[in-house]
């Protein structure tokens, strides 16, 4: 994940300056947009995210066991164990990106986004998939 939404950023620079409650959230979810436009999700904007033919978001924790421990030699989490999506019963066209949420929702809060490395064309009956270690969360 490159970076931060807007409202996480805001929570937490409120809880760790200025005293404000920050409440982590109970439930994360990881979705996937077609067209990467990271001012968009910065914003909270699921705007380009894929709808229709059996997308849904895929709850990732927050779990210890679903992601492995911050180390000095990682810097960083990765999932533990594969985040598989429903698979697709029409296209969804190209996954250009990611997003962590704190809920399945549009009206919810995206957390982390990211781009992908290499877009995905998912098509009818593809099941998109992130392998154990393939999701990278970094804070630099």
């Amino acid at each position: 994940m490159s970076a931060m939404s807007n409202y996480l950023e805001s929570g937490l620079i409120g809880h760790i300056f200025r005293g404000s409650s920050y409440t982590a959230p109970s439930t994360i979810y990881v979705g996937l947009v077609g067209t990467y436009n990271s001012g968009s999700l910065e914003s909270g904007l699921f705007t380009h995210e894929i709808t229709g033919a059996s997308y849904a978001r895929v709850s990732g924790g927050p779990d210890s066991s679903l992601w492995n421990a911050y180390t000095v030699s990682t810097e960083g989490t990765a999932n533990t164990n594969a985040l598989t999506f429903p698979s697709a019963t029409n296209n969804w066209g190209y996954v250009s990106g990611v997003f962590i949420a704190d809920g399945s929702g549009t009206s919810d809060n995206i957390l982390l986004y990211g781009s992908l490395t290499t877009p995905k064309n998912v098509t009818n009956g593809d099941t998109f998939s992130f392998a154990a270690g393939d999701l990278d969360i970094f804070f630099r």
